[in-house]
This record gives C-alpha cells, sequence and structure tokens, in this order.
C-alpha cells in the first residue's frame, strides 16, 4: 500500500474537500481544501486543512472513505486569521474561566475554543463586524494582507473591544450608547476591554447628574427607565423636558 499512498492520499484529499463542501464558492465564508502533503521532517503523511470540519470529523470520514490509505495519518487543521479573530473576540467579552476577570487570550486559547467547533464564523452581525475591523487594522498597520495569531491576540489584549465597536456604532443598546460615553469617568474599564455594560440605575443617574448630555443619551436613557424602581418613577418627565431643550429645532 506505500507505494501507492500518493496516488491515494490526494485523492482521498479531494473527496473530502467535496464531502465537507470546502470548494463551494458560494458559501458566504471560504474554508481552506483539504491537502495531502508529506514530510520528510517526520517521515509522514499529513491531512490538512483551514477552519472547515473538525479533526475527529475528517478523521472519522478519512476511515470511511478509504480505511486502508488512513493508516498512520497525521491530521492538522489550522485557522483563518478571521477565525482566529473570532475566537479572541468570543473569549474576550465571555472569558473561559467564567469570571468576567480580564484575561490576556492567547493563540492556544482560540485554538482550544474551536477545537470542537466546525466551520468556525461569526452568528451576530456584530461578531462579523469586530473581526473585520480587528483584521482590517492589522493588515492596514503592517500594509500587507496578513495577520499573524499572535498579533490578533495581542491587539485586542492591549486595546480592547470597544475601539473595534465605535466603528460600528449602528445597531447599539440604549445600555452601550450610555456605557460607552460614561465609562471612562465613572471607571469601568470592562467596557473597553469587553464591552461589559454599566448597571442601568448608574447610567441613568450619570444622565440626569450630567447638564451637557445630548439629545442621544437623553433618550438612551429613557429607554432604560420601564426596567428600573420606583424611585426612577419622576425621572421620565424630567428627561423629556431636558431632551425637548437640547433637541435641534425641526
Amino acid at each position: 500500500m506505500a507505494s501507492d499512498r500518493a496516488t491515494r492520499l490526494p485523492r482521498l484529499a479531494r473527496t473530502l474537500t467535496e464531502r465537507f463542501a470546502l470548494d463551494d464558492h458560494q458559501q458566504p465564508y471560504r474554508h481552506g481544501a483539504v491537502e495531502a502533503e508529506w514530510s520528510d521532517s517526520v517521515r509522514a503523511w499529513t491531512l490538512a486543512w483551514t477552519d472547515g470540519p473538525t479533526v475527529t470529523q475528517v478523521r472519522a470520514a478519512c476511515r470511511e472513505a478509504d480505511p486502508e490509505a488512513s493508516d498512520g495519518l497525521r491530521y492538522v487543521r489550522t485557522l483563518s486569521e478571521d477565525a482566529v479573530a473570532l475566537g479572541v473576540v468570543r473569549l474576550t467579552v465571555a472569558p473561559a474561566d467564567g469570571t468576567g476577570r480580564r484575561l490576556l487570550v492567547r493563540p492556544a486559547d482560540v485554538d482550544a475554543l474551536f477545537r470542537d467547533e466546525p466551520f468556525p464564523m461569526p452568528r451576530t452581525e456584530r461578531e462579523h463586524d469586530l473581526v473585520y475591523a480587528i483584521v482590517y487594522e492589522i493588515h492596514d498597520a503592517h500594509r500587507s494582507n496578513s495577520a499573524r495569531p499572535e498579533e490578533i491576540c495581542d491587539v485586542v489584549n492591549r486595546a480592547g473591544l470597544a475601539r473595534f465597536l465605535r466603528r460600528f456604532g449602528a445597531g447599539a443598546a440604549p445600555v452601550e450608547v450610555l456605557t460607552a460615553h460614561y465609562a471612562a469617568t465613572h471607571a469601568h474599564p470592562a467596557w473597553r476591554h469587553r464591552l461589559a455594560p454599566m448597571d442601568a440605575d448608574v447610567l441613568v443617574r450619570a444622565v440626569r447628574a450630567d447638564p451637557r448630555a445630548s439629545a442621544e443619551l437623553i433618550t438612551a436613557a429613557l429607554a432604560l427607565l420601564p426596567g428600573l424602581p420606583a424611585e426612577f418613577d419622576g425621572a421620565a418627565d424630567e428627561l423629556r423636558a431636558r431632551r425637548a431643550r437640547t433637541a435641534p429645532p425641526a
């Protein structure tokens, strides 16, 4: 069998690429095709691909398609820069230890996050926008179209996510609009780093105490009032009156 592995394994790689639709150009995200590679250093054949299915899925598919040729194969799944950025976003927003403490994300953490997740891709428009903004910043800084996993982790670890969210302000919830404005003055670094908003009651008090609050901020505060305790019952009339004075003439 060893004599024809150089023929059978590339054919197996093509079969796997088709099976997992890795060559489907109609997909919103392209995933690297499976490639069969011989390594002189380890004296072994490797199947390698980007994003797409998990190692467990590919190993099972290989054994089903050609169990003899699959014997002794190595499997290497790499993550694209978009997938790495997505993993960094998710780990930053919701730290893996569940405590909410700031953690420095490493490439190994992203690999572990997606080890059992096939075809990693954004679940929301916000995730998509954050991934785009992070990768774009690194490309722009380097004047190149590449971003290493270490660079992606480093830029988010240093800068946090809020600066990237500011580039896509549409769709921000009222609590986020207010937190983005008042987080610095209220010593709330959790917003800058992982987009954790301030408490609604603190935000409404901040708007009421801010003589320069814009009509946009006042409107956001009004949206938070229905979920606040009775002590804020009189705030709506006050804020509406201030908004009327602040809003520009029609």
